[in-house]
């Protein structure tokens, strides 16, 4: 996956790395900074909640979103 932050926009609330469900991001000297982009499943939770707006994800679109959003639901399915 190929993960952009803007460190201009990033304000280092830290949302994202708590956020993320694979642990992508950390911080690094109070910037998110995405340490394990090959984990990134898609979902965007961490775009959903980054209040800057400062992250981008490079081929991910609406369209897509909706797959992975249903992928999840079924593997979560499975796991309850």
């Amino acid at each position: 996956m190929d993960i952009r932050v803007d460190r201009d926009a990033c304000v280092g609330c830290g949302l994202c790395v708590k956020d993320c469900p694979m642990h992508v991001y950390e911080l690094q000297d109070n910037v998110s900074v995405p340490v394990s982009p090959n984990n990134c499943m898609g979902c965007l939770s961490c775009h959903e909640i980054c209040p800057a707006q400062a992250l981008e994800h490079r081929g991910i679109y609406p369209a897509r979103r909706h797959y992975i959003d249903i992928k999840v639901c079924e593997m979560l399915r499975k796991v309850v």
